[in-house]
């Protein structure tokens, strides 16, 4: 009988941003590497099939990420924004993670522009500093208490 991972499984979602992100750190690789090699961005774009200001982005993000390489750069842009827009992008990796495991998923999905899969990123980042979000607490929420289901 085959072993089973301790990990548990990708959604669909989470698996194509996986591949996604890896195709596009290959596709800067390859521009910066074309780029230092002196190639043109109108060259490097026909190479890559996109357009000369496509490929400038690229290389730009690829030149930025080289040299100076931020610790929630791996996270997906949704999840940057989330730690920016709380300030804790300038904070030490571990003390961002011990801030955002004090809220809950359901604080954390109410974030504006918050998906599934930025949340999913979040809680594997999470989990990598032995952190995990908090669990849901009705009873400080505002609003009209809960109803029991009728039995």
């Amino acid at each position: 009988m085959p072993s089973r991972l301790a990990f548990p499984r990708l959604t669909p979602g989470g698996e194509r941003r996986i591949r996604r992100e890896a195709r596009s750190a290959t596709l800067r690789e390859r521009a910066l590497a074309l780029r230092q090699g002196g190639w043109t961005y109108t060259a490097i774009g026909r190479v890559l099939g996109v357009s000369r200001t496509r490929a400038r982005q690229i290389v730009r993000k690829a030149e930025r990420l080289a040299s100076d390489s931020r610790w929630y750069d791996v996270l997906p842009v949704r999840a940057q924004y989330f730690l920016y827009a709380r300030g804790l992008t300038s904070l030490v990796e571990v003390e961002a993670a011990r801030a955002v495991a004090q809220i809950s998923r359901r604080e954390l999905m109410r974030t504006p522009n918050f998906g599934h899969g930025a949340c999913a990123a979040v809680i594997a980042w999470l989990a990598s500093h032995g952190f995990k979000l908090q669990p849901h607490n009705a009873e400080n929420e505002k609003g009209a208490p809960a109803r029991e289901r009728p039995s």
